[in-house]
């Protein structure tokens, strides 16, 4: 199912790598250096990022809050829940978007790498496990990350299978 990609989710082209070499994006450089004036497609690459990134940091914020607020535990449930659905919506974007919809290299960027970058949080998982472990909460910790893990690739394969479906 995810194996045949006839385009990539990140740039216009089929990649034969199957790897993402739109970073640097064609004059990123000098965009954000500075040596000469962005051209129209990098200012609005780099604006969608931001605006993007701000709406899923927010997201994040208050859904990671109110399920951590809801549970009223000392667990993460509210970063496993966040990056479970983001994995989910990541897969379910991203097949849908390959298969059905033509979005323009900046949109799927903003989309991907700002909104969902931001919503979910590998850090945030690291640090939550690590410190589980140096409270002695061996099996907390243990069922966290494999929960995180299974939980995040079940989440995405669900996403694309949903997608391939509508």
């Amino acid at each position: 199912m995810w194996m045949k990609i006839e385009r990539r989710w990140s740039s216009p082209k089929p990649s034969a790598t199957r790897t993402d070499d739109s970073w640097p994006p064609p004059g990123a450089r000098s965009f954000l250096l500075d040596e000469r004036r962005a051209e129209e497609g990098d200012t609005l690459r780099i604006t969608l990022l931001i605006v993007f990134g701000a709406l899923g940091t927010l997201a994040r914020y208050g859904l990671q809050g109110l399920v951590q607020h809801r549970t009223g535990s000392s667990f993460p449930a509210g970063t496993l829940v966040v990056n479970i659905i983001g994995c989910f919506l990541l897969g379910s974007i991203t097949e849908y978007g390959l298969r059905h919809l033509s979005l323009p290299p900046e949109w799927r960027v903003g989309i991907t790498v700002g909104f969902l970058g931001a919503f979910t949080t590998f850090s945030t998982f690291t640090f939550e496990s690590m410190r589980l472990m140096q409270d002695g909460e061996w099996w907390r910790a243990g069922t966290y990350i494999v929960a995180s893990v299974a939980g995040g690739v079940v989440a995405l394969v669900a996403g694309m299978s949903l997608a391939d479906r509508i």
